[in-house]
């Protein structure tokens, strides 16, 4: 096991804060920010493995929750009171960066498949109403559900529902909560396709020509 890694789980549970479980391996660098962040709790559940992973929770009372032989990459922020829990099998190709903050979580479900993704709970800034003084742009949870694929630097905005089995394709915006077997791409993505899945491996298909003019 990395030695970075393991003196900084002895510090975060010597500050007061729990550790479930053990990853498989640790691979690259890793970085666990808790300042003096407690009552922090990160699950790291059976043949899970992180391959340069930042995780920061310095606010203390957050949550982080790998399911089992998952493969884990980025930076994730965990504000305090909220969650970032990962289902089964799911796996990070590339760099991703997902924010859960004020008080707000993110769930993503079993057999994912992320790359290069971008997903935050909040806008960072608050956004003032002139007339009553009133902040009004709220951190929204966010749920992707079981078998989805986002494909390479799509954007999730807070508050959306990415529905089972859909596909985002690359580089796409996602403003509004997609059905389960939708095929969405562009900015802001829209659905192209629906009744659709899709699996890791390649069904043997002819190719075809490029398009003339």
């Amino acid at each position: 096991m990395n030695d970075s890694y393991e003196k900084q789980i002895a510090s975060f549970i010597a500050a007061g804060n729990v550790v479930i479980g053990k990853p498989e391996k640790v691979l690259g660098d890793f970085s666990l920010n808790f300042q003096s962040g407690k009552n922090s709790s990160i699950t790291f559940s059976e043949g899970c493995i992180l391959n340069n992973v930042s995780i920061n929770m310095e606010n203390g009372n957050g949550e982080w929750k790998v399911g089992k032989k998952t493969y884990i990459r980025g930076r994730y922020f965990i504000g305090a009171g909220s969650k970032i829990e990962i289902g089964d099998q799911t796996a990070m190709n590339r760099h991703v960066l997902i924010v859960a903050t004020e008080g707000a979580s993110i769930t993503i479900g079993k057999d994912c498949l992320f790359s290069d993704i971008t997903m935050s709970t909040t806008d960072w800034h608050s956004i003032i109403d002139d007339m009553t003084g009133e902040r009004i742009n709220p951190a929204k949870c966010i749920v992707i559900e079981d078998s989805v694929w986002l494909g390479e630097n799509v954007t999730i905005q807070k508050g959306i529902t990415i529905g089972k089995n859909s596909i985002i394709g690359s580089k796409a915006l996602v403003t509004k909560t997609i059905p389960p077997g939708s095929l969405a791409v562009g900015i802001p993505a829209k659905i192209i396709r629906e009744n659709v899945r899709w699996q890791r491996a390649l069904i043997p298909m002819d190719f075809l020509p490029a398009e003339p003019y």
